[in-house]
């Protein structure tokens, strides 16, 4: 992924404030201040405190300015669109393809995809990191249609479900998820580099394209430490 502007904004602040450069409650300077010092304008400068603020880095207060966290620690806040959001927060996240092929499925993927059991799908195994860190580990399983045209460097792609609308040329109009918090299994501790028995935030999303029949279900496994699970609910909306 490309950094933008506020990217490197972002990423600035975000070190100086986990180095402890800026301490933890400790005001930063102005926007006017900020926007000279690292020479961007103030629409730039205003999307890169609005990310290390859905970070839990920086705290906006109304007619006062910014404040440093008082208990600055990062995680990067996750939703549905998983690719916008380490687009936004994580643009160095770098993904491996561990393995896939073609396999058959048990039950209760069966009934996720509304298919047969020891029907055939695409599987597919993938793991996140950051910096060196494991940050997330998933399962997909992806049925027939909507596979066939795909290739290993398709399913490594951080902005694998963009890839997968254009290569097998459907469009995802819905996603169901459920979102848990598990005990970490032997395989999911070491793939996530972390002791087993540990909490886990894992995410269960169904992809259903125009037939309005499942194309594809995924098993998220999250680190609690460098995830957090993030949503926005619009009431004017619901007014309207």
């Amino acid at each position: 992924m490309t950094n933008t502007a506020y990217d490197v904004v972002a990423a600035r602040l975000r070190d100086e404030i986990l180095s402890g450069k800026q301490s933890p409650g400790e005001q930063l300077p102005s926007e006017r201040e900020m926007c000279e010092h690292f020479s961007v304008s103030r629409i730039t400068l205003r999307h890169a405190l609005r990310l290390l603020a859905e970070e839990g880095l920086v705290q906006r207060r109304h007619g006062s300015g910014n404040f440093v966290a008082p208990n600055p620690t990062r995680r990067i806040p996750v939703m549905i669109d998983y690719t916008g959001s380490m687009r936004d927060h994580a643009p160095q996240l770098r993904r491996k393809l561990l393995r896939s092929g073609w396999q058959a499925v048990g039950q209760a993927q069966a009934a996720a995809l509304q298919i047969a059991p020891e029907t055939e799908v695409l599987c597919a195994e993938r793991a996140d990191t950051l910096k060196g860190q494991a940050v997330a580990w998933d399962r997909a399983a992806i049925v027939r249609p909507f596979a066939e045209k795909l290739e290993a460097a398709d399913l490594a792609q951080v902005d694998f479900l963009e890839r997968w609308m254009r290569r097998s040329r459907f469009r995802i109009i819905s996603c169901e998820q459920m979102i848990e918090a598990v005990s970490a299994t032997a395989e999911m501790a070491r793939q996530l580099r972390m002791r087993a028995g540990r909490p886990v935030l894992r995410s269960t999303e169904i992809y259903f394209a125009e037939t309005n029949l499942p194309a594809g279900v995924f098993v998220s496994c999250y680190h609690p430490q460098q995830m957090c699970i993030r949503s926005q609910f619009n009431w004017e909306r619901v007014k309207k």
